[in-house]
């Protein structure tokens, strides 16, 4: 059973394919008619896609925290013990 649906698909797939690169419909074939189309929206795409480009590197920028200085742990040896000595009773427990 999967062997006929593999074969009726792939029929099908070239059958389309035949369609689109020979049947003429108003003089073109409608794959000719698609990248037609397609040329006609590629310069708003890239416009699109290079404004898109921009806000990503603005956000990229905001979000970014190299540039802001690690707070450093400031704790002195008592506070280290204490918290040793909780870690050490949840571990055991």
């Amino acid at each position: 059973m999967g062997i006929l649906r593999f074969v009726v698909w792939t029929t099908l797939c070239i059958g389309l394919g035949i369609f689109l690169g020979t049947y003429e419909l108003g003089g073109k074939t409608p794959w000719q008619s698609m990248q037609g189309a397609w040329k006609q929206q590629a310069p708003r795409l890239e416009k699109v896609k290079g404004e898109a480009g921009d806000l990503v590197d603005d956000v990229k920028k905001k979000v970014s925290t190299q540039d802001v200085a690690q707070p450093k742990e400031r704790h002195d040896k008592e506070d280290r013990e204490a918290i040793d000595q909780i870690i050490s009773k949840r571990s055991k427990g």
